[in-house]
């Protein structure tokens, strides 16, 4: 067993390696289902969070010299698995004209066109409009009380991470549209 620092691990103590996805399943996620996807998507951020957090509590145990051997197993696990999700959706993406397309703009991957292709159903969208009150980003929308959400609060969480996307490779040589698009609106409202 290693000393765990680099989330390396051999099989002791019952401690198990979480498997690679095979080639049968990487072929199959080619044809997830919408709702799968959907489930994957949420997985993979649930994960995600749930690593970082582990990652935090690594460092504040390595400043107080405390042992985190099995919490550093936890986290080489869920990155482990964060990958292999992120891998099957992109093959999921990959079988889309239009995931295609988005995993090509710059700041938007396989994570959150997998999201998006399985969120919105163009057909029952006319116009683009349809699409942002769908996701709850038109501002004429209230919530009543009492009322059932009027939104997809899954579909506006994804366009919250796509926007924060671009604001992260908007300081780049190459921040792509949208990214250049975020940066000269911040320039002209400053």
């Amino acid at each position: 067993m290693t000393d765990g620092l680099d989330g390396h691990f051999e099989p002791k103590h019952g401690l198990e390696p979480v498997t690679r996805l095979t080639r049968d399943l990487r072929t199959a996620a080619a044809t997830l289902s919408d709702v799968e996807a959907r489930y994957l998507v949420d997985a993979y951020y649930i994960m995600q969070d749930q690593r970082l957090r582990t990652e935090g509590q690594i460092r504040a145990m390595t400043k107080s010299a405390e042992p985190h051997v099995v919490i550093a197993w936890l986290s080489g696990q869920s990155s482990v698995l964060e990958k292999q999700i992120a891998g099957a959706l992109d093959r999921y993406t990959s079988a889309h004209p239009m995931g295609q397309y988005m995993k090509s703009i710059k700041g938007i991957g396989p994570v959150l066109s997998a999201g998006f292709l399985a969120h919105i159903d163009i057909t029952k969208a006319e116009t683009a409009g349809h699409i942002w009150r769908f996701a709850g980003l038109d501002p004429t929308v209230r919530w009543e009380k009492g009322q059932k959400r009027p939104w997809n609060a899954d579909l506006k969480v994804l366009c919250w991470k796509a926007g924060e996307s671009f604001v992260k490779v908007s300081g780049g040589d190459n921040p792509g549209l949208y990214g250049l698009v975020y940066k000269q609106r911040k320039e002209w409202e400053q």
